[in-house]
């Protein structure tokens, strides 16, 4: 009996390893983790280690909590394979994913009405903390994506505008009614410890940077204390181009603002 080539040996896996976790069959030679699926484990070691590292002053059981269910949400704690099953069938049930969460988005991504915003900005002064507050104002009054909040830097926002940097960079003037939370936060991070060296604008309870799931779940979170279950960042930013093209605007100048490649993918975002 020859050598087995890489192709049969990879048969003879799939055949003798009919259980759908890796490393459940200690005589498989396939019961390691890929190489891809090992590096989103080592990028969750490395997030807990800098979490750890970076935490600064007594121990806040709440905050410790906190964090501890973001990285349960994020941790891979297991990965599945399909041996038996085609690759038509896994691209066809991720395609049925992706269309089931659009087809949610279009029915639930809702302009605000004409005074929603100003009272869901006055309720927010009174149930969220100051930081938050700024977040939240922040969204409605600029527009930026979640990801481009979480990557502004302390050099990015003046007085009067904001430099969104990225692969749609792009500079939005801040209206003086955004001055007044942006003022109270900026009083509050100056409290903190070590907050002179870190560059980012808004920081978490560690004392990094705020990341876009942290965003998104404040957001939702204060649409249910409302009333608004259907309230997201996205909400906002679509409500913020609606008030722009009630304001005069025409659509060049809003696909700029909001960071679309032209003014068509606007027509199609306020379309849905």
């Amino acid at each position: 009996m020859g050598r087995k080539s890489p192709q049969e040996k990879k048969r003879l896996s799939y055949a003798k390893d009919r259980r759908n976790d890796y490393g459940a069959n200690d005589k498989a030679s396939r019961k390691n983790l890929p190489r891809h699926k090992r590096r989103v484990n080592q990028a969750n070691r490395h997030r807990d280690q800098q979490m750890l590292t970076s935490a600064r002053g007594p121990v806040d059981l709440e905050h410790a909590a906190t964090a501890e269910e973001d990285l349960l949400k994020v941790r891979p704690l297991r990965w599945r394979k399909w041996p038996d099953t085609p690759l038509g069938g896994v691209v066809r049930g991720k395609l049925d994913r992706i269309d089931v969460r659009r087809s949610f988005e279009a029915a639930t991504l809702s302009p605000l009405a004409d005074r929603e915003p100003r009272e869901m900005l006055s309720a927010a002064a009174h149930l969220l903390s100051t930081k938050d507050v700024a977040v939240l104002h922040f969204l409605a009054h600029t527009g930026v994506r979640v990801t481009e909040l979480s990557a502004l830097d302390l050099r990015d926002v003046s007085t009067g505008s904001v430099i969104v940097r990225g692969g749609r960079r792009r500079t939005i003037p801040l209206p003086p009614e955004l001055r007044p939370p942006l003022d109270a936060y900026l009083r509050v991070r100056a409290e903190r410890p070590g907050a002179d060296e870190e560059p980012a604008y808004f920081l978490n309870a560690f004392g990094c940077r705020v990341s876009p799931r942290s965003v998104n779940d404040v957001v939702a979170t204060f649409g249910t204390l409302i009333g608004m279950p259907g309230l997201s960042a996205r909400t906002l930013r679509k409500t913020f181009a609606i008030d722009l093209l009630r304001a005069g605007a025409d659509l060049g100048t809003a696909s700029e603002m909001l960071g679309h490649a032209s003014p068509d993918a606007t027509r199609a975002y306020l379309a849905r």
